[in-house]
């Protein structure tokens, strides 16, 4: 690790750091797609774990990525979409939307990752860089059944983000006599990371460029460049160019490449049976038919440290930063990954 100060701790060090571990929602594995994107978008999260429905076993833990890309991949979606947007109504028939959690689970390629609380920070941050998972399991560690969930102070009021890294609700587990689930994110570690910072020396002063990957600029005619969607592009071309490229957000831009706003595939946690022909609406009239906050992303420019970047993600909330050039045009984005990745 770069960073010879963090070899010390131990996943158990951000788990005392950030307070009540635990996951505090749930679901059954034969609830509903539906059910659970509601339960993460009224709860602002984006991951639960799953129990099964009868002996309250452990499953796994399902992500809002996960459910995007079982969504997004299902065959009569677009059949869906399209009578949605001619009628105004439902067609009446079961969407995929319906299928159980179970389905998603077994749909996917991996597992959640399972960790020791006795592991090292090093591999917890190279396990997130290596498998791009937004959440981890812990396990050997013994968290209080009636603690309070402590809230990070992230400087941002809850709702403000629709990809929010911490919680701001204090609750209990849904089903009675569930074993304890404890859990980590990237934010958390990237939390405890900028904690220490006092220990970090001068891997805090790369310049953002070293941290990031660099694009082509968005012009037409350029090769290879940062993917993004325009605000001619529908919701449902969106998301599947998320799925595509294995990426959590992409940056909306104008006919001039300028970025806009972000379209996150948090968006689907407000998506129900009743307005799954919003997907066939362009990006934008998509996030305000689904009442989602179309803000100004996080912009970051060529001149900002990795520290003013971890700083200004905490603060605001965020899961990435955008790099923007002088016309405000989006050429690379600095995710939780990259940030952990410079410290391996």
């Amino acid at each position: 690790m770069k960073a010879a100060a963090l070899e010390k701790y131990t996943v158990r060090d951000v788990l005392e750091y950030r307070g009540s571990p635990q996951l505090h929602y749930s679901v059954s594995d034969n609830s509903t797609i539906e059910t659970a994107l509601s339960l993460m978008h009224v709860h602002d999260i984006v991951s639960l774990p799953v129990f099964s429905s009868g002996g309250h076993t452990f499953v796994d833990i399902v992500s809002v990525y996960d459910l995007r890309d079982y969504i997004i991949k299902s065959k009569g979606l677009e059949t869906e979409v399209e009578f949605q947007l001619l009628s105004g109504r439902p067609s009446g028939n079961p969407t995929v939307l319906q299928d159980t959690v179970a389905q998603v689970v077994q749909s996917r390629k991996h597992a959640s990752q399972e960790v020791s609380a006795q592991m090292p920070l090093a591999q917890l941050a190279q396990l997130f860089a290596t498998y791009h998972q937004h959440r981890v399991l812990v396990t050997g560690y013994d968290a209080p059944r009636d603690a309070t969930l402590q809230v990070p102070d992230c400087g941002r009021k809850r709702g403000a983000s629709i990809d929010s890294g911490c919680s701001s609700a204090s609750v209990h587990s849904d089903y009675a006599g569930q074993a304890a689930v404890c859990g980590l994110t990237q934010y958390d570690l990237v939390r405890f990371i900028q904690h220490h910072n006092h220990e970090l020396g001068t891997i805090l002063d790369a310049p953002v460029l070293s941290v990031a990957k660099m694009h082509a600029s968005l012009r037409p005619a350029a090769p290879n460049h940062l993917p993004h969607v325009t605000v001619r592009d529908s919701a449902l071309h969106a998301l599947r160019l998320l799925c595509d490229t294995h990426t959590s957000a992409l940056p909306v831009v104008d006919v001039d490449g300028r970025l806009i706003t972000e379209i996150a595939g948090t968006s689907l946690r407000a998506l129900c049976t009743g307005n799954i022909g919003l997907l066939g609406k362009p990006v934008l009239a998509y996030m305000f038919g689904l009442r989602l906050p179309v803000d100004s992303p996080y912009i970051v420019h060529e001149n900002f440290t990795l520290s003013q970047v971890m700083a200004g993600l905490l603060r605001m909330n965020c899961r990435r930063a955008w790099l923007v050039d002088r016309e405000e045009r989006p050429i690379a984005v600095i995710s939780l990954t990259d940030v952990l990745n410079h410290f391996l």
